[in-house]
């Protein structure tokens, strides 16, 4: 692998050659002085040990009788010149102003020979020591050039060897603070691997390893997490020890958020109930679950809706508290639920009441009128009455039990069936209330076939045929059409458009619960149940189809029914 120039440690390679190439220079530097002392002293310490050896042979032959020309003739032939001296330094023989001179143009040796009460010195001219020098300064100095020029190669090869593979551990951590880490080959390491940066280098690999699979395996929890925090369809949200938002779901942000859930937002500017605040406040503090009532939440873009909270206490593992989880459960349809069936029994109870009051109160009337031996016109209107309200009753439990068939696991028995057929055949069957109220109506047929349970079928346009019937004016208008999927689907429509007065829009959304009626009072004088609409809302959920209206205030209402292909 190479090394970018902009990876190579180049400070680090400078520093760590700068310094062997110093050591190297100091150590031959000194080497060569202290080489060229000691040869320097070697030579004056060889040449005072021969005149040492000189003099001592030159005493042991001194003449009985000494003369001025005693010095010249002992210096014959040799290079040295000599002195003789007393011992209370009266010059014999010799030259004064040589034994003067400097001591570094001269080798001076000394003996005392205390026998003839005599010192003698003996002096040597280093002319030619200079030049010995010069030559060995020249010859080593070319040496230990060369031998520092080797030696700073070495050092600057060995200064490559060092810090390169610290340039592949830059890349190594640029990579892994990157969470791209790329692992050399063991060639790789065995190429330019050096001493400990080998296992510096494989430790380093191994923890990129590592890191790479725990980043992975972080990564696919953290995307389990989400999928399964977007899936659930209650609202959470978890916020820390300041009631700072931790996270939340899609179904949290979507219900409570808008512009209110944002960055650093306190839990007291999102949600403003004070049972929430404070079921959140004692997980917190005391680090006990807990919960509240059901509360409502009504916003611009959704209508009215209930939860119930439960909150739970966040843990580490050592048991400190650092926040607190709370869950939204939509409690709305069990309170729908709830109300329906509260509406339901006082709706039966009601229902059930009249016609009963009615009959009882009739038939009391009728007895007394016997008893008292009264008759004609009275007992057959009483008896008319008693009749009226008692086919009441009779479709109204028939209605219940329908919806309780309905309801339960009933089969259907799905057939391709002729769509133009079966409607001409309801519509027949309500001809008379059509010509009662001499109201019009109109069949289009696109759709030619459905596959559906003909019976089912059938009650459905009873039902809504009759309630437009009921609902339209004198003299109106009921049109019934059965038309394909605009939109290149297989799913059939059945349509039924009235011209009656048209429904309030914040009754669309009830209109087909039981006994939900927009009208109470015309409602039970027009003789209706209440559960005509649920009954065709059943049906259309065991075919897995829907049934909706579209209506609005004097412009009539249209039920459309979808039956899938």
């Amino acid at each position: 692998m190479k090394i970018l120039a902009e990876q190579f440690p180049w400070r680090t390679f400078y520093r760590i050659a700068f310094v062997q190439a110093m050591l190297v220079v100091v150590s031959i530097g000194s080497s060569g002085l202290a080489a060229r002392y000691f040869f320097k002293r070697s030579f004056v310490n060889q040449v005072q040990s021969q005149l040492q050896d000189t003099l001592k042979t030159i005493s042991s032959n001194f003449p009985n009788q000494l003369s001025e020309s005693w010095c010249e003739q002992s210096q014959q032939g040799t290079q040295f010149k000599l002195s003789l001296l007393k011992s209370d330094g009266t010059t014999i023989c010799g030259e004064k102003d040589e034994v003067n001179r400097a001591h570094d143009e001269l080798v001076i040796v000394t003996l005392s020979v205390p026998q003839r009460d005599l010192v003698i010195k003996a002096s040597q001219r280093l002319d030619n020591f200079g030049a010995v020098v010069r030559l060995y300064n020249t010859s080593f100095g070319i040496y230990l050039l060369g031998l520092a020029t080797l030696l700073c190669a070495v050092a600057f090869w060995y200064a490559r060897k060092l810090v390169f593979p610290l340039g592949r551990l830059l890349v190594k951590t640029q990579n892994l603070v990157a969470r791209h880490p790329r692992v050399l080959t063991q060639d790789d390491l065995e190429e330019e691997a050096f001493g400990e940066w080998c296992d510096l280098e494989s430790n380093i690999d191994d923890l990129g390893k590592n890191l790479e699979s725990t980043v992975l395996s972080l990564t696919t929890e953290q995307v389990e997490l989400d999928a399964i925090m977007g899936a659930i369809s209650d609202a959470i949200l978890a916020v820390d020890q300041d009631e700072v938002p931790i996270f939340y779901n899609s179904r949290f942000e979507m219900i409570f958020g808008g512009g209110k859930v944002r960055r650093n937002a306190k839990l007291w500017e999102i949600l403003r109930d004070p049972e929430i605040l404070k079921a959140y406040k004692k997980a917190l503090s005391e680090g006990l679950s807990g919960g509240t009532r059901a509360f409502s939440l009504e916003t611009e873009s959704q209508p009215r809706r209930y939860f119930s909270l439960s909150v739970s206490p966040l843990r580490r593992q050592g048991g400190s508290i650092y926040g607190a989880l709370g869950i939204f459960h939509d409690v709305t349809e069990l309170k729908a639920a709830e109300q329906m069936r509260i509406d339901f029994v006082a709706n039966v109870s009601h229902e059930l009441r009249t016609p009963l009051t009615a009959i009882k109160g009739y038939t009391e009337t009728l007895m007394l009128d016997l008893d008292q031996n009264k008759g004609g016109q009275s007992e057959r209107e009483f008896l008319s009455i008693i009749a009226r309200n008692a086919e009441r009753l009779m479709n109204l439990m028939g209605d219940l039990l329908e919806l309780s068939a309905l309801e339960s696991s009933l089969l259907l028995h799905k057939e391709i069936m002729s769509t133009r057929e079966i409607t001409e055949r309801v519509l027949k069957q309500l001809q008379s209330r059509f010509k009662n109220k001499h109201q019009a109506t109109e069949l289009k047929v696109e759709a030619l076939s459905v596959n559906a349970d003909p019976n089912r079928v059938e009650q459905v346009l009873i039902n809504l045929l009759d309630n437009a019937s009921k609902y339209s004016p004198e003299g109106g208008k009921i049109t019934v059409s059965w038309e394909l999927d605009r939109k290149g689907g297989k799913d059939c429509f059945l349509k039924v458009q009235d011209s009656g007065p048209g429904i309030p829009v914040e009754h669309l959304g009830r209109l087909f619960e039981r006994f939900y009626r927009v009208d109470k009072a015309r409602s039970r004088e027009q003789g209706g149940t209440g559960l005509g609409l649920a009954i065709v809302k059943h049906i259309m959920q065991r075919h897995e189809g829907a049934v909706w209206v579209e209506s609005s205030p004097g412009q009539g209402s249209l039920f459309t029914c979808r039956f899938p292909g």
